[in-house]
């Protein structure tokens, strides 16, 4: 392969993924035990994005994939919260933006809440949706961007290998010559 070869292959594989990823609606999973406000978030959402609602944080992770461009995370919610949601969203999808979106500002210290769970952001929730879907259009916007940089690294990876591989296979230094005393050398031996 060569160095065009391999440019010409990245420009494809982006161009790809460039034209799928504005074709589909992004996936946003919102993740709040409180009917009305997913449905809201569903409402006010879901002419720009495809929107995933989850009733608790166990079924917000079972809901969780490789499809899922941000999370919008209550965090005071029955059985285990947002915060604890989190943590597991950051084990499993280390890069994904998770967005609190609570009505409760003083469960956790500010800081700590940064320092531990890494939010994208954190929203009140005072009726005014327009700063969650101000947080949620950049957050996907830097999810996707991140994707397409991950893809683009691999892909200079896989090429890197096949160039090296294709070298290897062509700077191979020739087979040594008979020894003049080797039968089929075309020589008569010394007998």
């Amino acid at each position: 392969m060569s160095f065009r070869d391999f440019s010409d292959l990245l420009e494809e594989e982006a161009t790809a993924h460039r034209g799928k990823d504005l074709a589909a609606k992004p996936l946003v999973l919102v993740i709040d035990d409180d009917e009305m406000i997913r449905r809201s978030l569903h409402t006010v959402l879901g002419t720009r994005y495809e929107v995933r609602a989850s009733a608790s944080a166990m079924e917000g992770l079972a809901a969780l994939s490789e499809d899922v461009c941000a999370v919008i995370l209550d965090v005071k919610m029955h059985g285990q919260d947002g915060f604890w949601a989190c943590m597991q969203i950051r084990k499993r999808y280390p890069d994904l933006p998770v967005i609190f979106y609570s009505a409760y500002q003083n469960l956790k210290d500010p800081y700590d809440i940064i320092n531990e769970c890494h939010p994208f952001g954190y929203v009140t929730k005072d009726g005014n949706t327009r700063k969650l879907t101000e947080l949620v259009e950049s957050a996907v916007k830097t999810y996707r961007t991140k994707a397409e940089y991950k893809r683009t690294v691999e892909n200079i990876r896989r090429g890197r290998q096949e160039i090296e591989q294709s070298l290897r296979r062509t700077s191979r230094p020739p087979p040594p010559p008979s020894s003049p005393s080797s039968p089929g050398s075309g020589e008569p031996s010394k007998s």
